[in-house]
């Protein structure tokens, strides 16, 4: 499951994170340089004692190789005062031979015994006080070692070596640590409200423009931002709210526009069945002629004059419902919706190309179901059906045949026109539906025709294919959603 973060969200775990790697790093740094402070002081003391208490064992050393003190007495006695100061946190203290021998020890159970490992064989060794770091299993603690020469010029007497532990810094670490750790919980706990205060003051007003976006990226433009301020936000919500005007300004013109090619390439239309419109009216005006003339030889006879005014009438009233069609088509559609019936309207398109069918010897076939109907505007749908015939009847120059068919099946609408003219090639098929895209010669066409049958038919949420092949003719199908339709099996095709 994919989690999605809002923006104000990512502000703060990405601010909280930060928080806390900054208040690690520097805790981590406090507790580096205070461990390393002391450290340095503890090493500094124990140098400074190292050298205080080797003067007077060294005297001490001396008288008793002298045989003025009885020998080990002073020296116990005096390392034995000095490892008993409670301020001096020392695991041991003792005074060894050149050979490592303890000759002088705080644990009595240690004289006589002679320490062989590495810390010892290297203060041995060395001609300086030796700092070295190790850890007491016993207490559990690191510890420092310091080892100097009981030494007068060259004649050195022994080496004096102790411990000090560092248990007490190790704790006062810990207790840093701590400080560190509640410092950043109150850090946290208080940047949490900080964090929050600047994620309302910077961030929702982001979020804010960015849902009225996506809102506006929908068919409504009927948004606004409430710009307050100065700032960049404000200049951004002030730019978005010019965007929008020029955006309502441009779909404006764009309607505009688009009414006018559409109402531009109706009277296309009628111009291109200009001649079958021309036909439909000559016809009956040839009659009309004929019986002016013979009721101008005949009128005076009563029955004989009637009879020519009834043919008078009647071819009146198919002139009149020829005009009438040609006005009705070329009006402006209202976006009036209803339902159609598609048999019908065919009819009333077929009236109008049927003298280019037959002029150009295209056999006319149909299959239209019985009472199928359509929710669209009637004009609309006429000028769909009306471009795409008159491309078929456009492609087939030398004859053919153009076939009708419609029919509803699983709730759906399906027109399709075919013809069996040039067909369209392969590396054309895909831009037919551009605007002013064209493979008629100049002056043949516009280029219109079937992108404005597009854009009507996505208007109505349908959907518009093609198939063909250069020289195999072409099928156009359109598919709608209908409602209480006569639907087909599929078992009868």
């Amino acid at each position: 499951m994919k989690i999605t973060l809002s923006l104000q969200q990512k502000f703060i775990i990405l601010t909280f994170i930060a928080v806390i790697v900054l208040m690690t790093i520097i805790g981590y740094m406090v507790t580096v340089r205070e461990k390393d402070i002391m450290y340095k002081a503890i090493e500094r003391q124990g140098r400074i004692l190292a050298e205080t208490l080797a003067i007077p064992i060294i005297n001490d050393l001396i008288y008793e190789k002298l045989g003025l003190v009885e020998e080990g007495g002073l020296i116990d006695n005096y390392t034995t005062g000095i490892f008993k100061r409670k301020e001096l946190d020392l695991l041991y203290l003792a005074v060894l031979d050149d050979n490592g021998k303890v000759i002088s020890h705080n644990d009595f159970r240690e004289y006589g015994k002679v320490y062989k490992d590495p810390l010892t064989l290297r203060a041995l060794n060395s001609r300086s006080t030796v700092v070295q770091k190790f850890h007491d299993k016993k207490n559990g603690y690191d510890a420092v070692d310091f080892a100097t020469p009981l030494s007068i010029g060259k004649k050195r007497w022994g080496t004096l070596k102790f411990a000090v532990s560092l248990k007490k810094i190790q704790e006062e670490i810990r207790a840093v640590v701590m400080r560190v750790v509640m410092l950043t919980v109150v850090v946290l706990f208080v940047g949490f409200f900080i964090i929050l205060l600047l994620s309302r003051q910077f961030i929702r007003p982001i979020t804010t423009i960015a849902r009225i976006m996506e809102k506006a990226g929908g068919d409504s433009l009927d948004v606004k931002v409430d710009v307050r301020g100065h700032d960049e936000l404000a200049l951004l919500g002030r730019s978005f709210n010019r965007m929008i005007e020029r955006i309502k300004e441009a779909n404006i013109e764009l309607r505009q526009t688009h009414e006018k090619l559409l109402q531009s390439e109706k009277l296309a239309s009628v111009g291109i069945l200009a001649s079958g419109v021309a036909h439909e009216i000559n016809n009956p005006l040839g009659g009309l002629f004929n019986c002016v003339d013979m009721l101008n030889r005949k009128g005076e006879d009563a029955s004989f004059r009637q009879k020519y005014l009834d043919l008078l009438k009647d071819g009146l009233s198919r002139i009149e419902t020829t005009v009438g069609k040609l006005l009705w088509m070329s009006r402006k559609g209202e976006g009036n919706e209803q339902e159609v019936s598609v048999k019908k309207i065919m009819k009333d398109v077929y009236d109008f190309v049927e003298y280019h069918l037959r002029k150009k010897g295209i056999f006319y076939e149909e299959d239209i179901e019985e009472k199928l109907h359509v929710h669209i505007d009637p004009h609309d749908f006429q000028q769909i059906i009306m471009n795409l015939i008159i491309n078929a009847i456009q492609s087939m120059e030398n004859g053919g045949t153009l076939s009708i068919r419609a029919f509803g099946r699983n709730g759906l609408i399906i027109f399709e026109v075919r013809d069996t003219g040039e067909g369209i090639a392969g590396d054309e098929i895909d831009n037919i539906f551009d605007p002013f895209f064209t493979t008629k010669a100049p002056g043949e066409g516009t280029g219109l025709g079937l992108w404005l049958t597009y854009e009507i038919v996505k208007n109505y949420n349908g959907n518009i294919s093609v198939r063909s092949k250069k020289g195999g003719g072409s099928t156009f199908s359109i598919i709608f959603r209908g409602n209480d339709i006569n639907e087909k099996k599929d078992s009868d095709y």
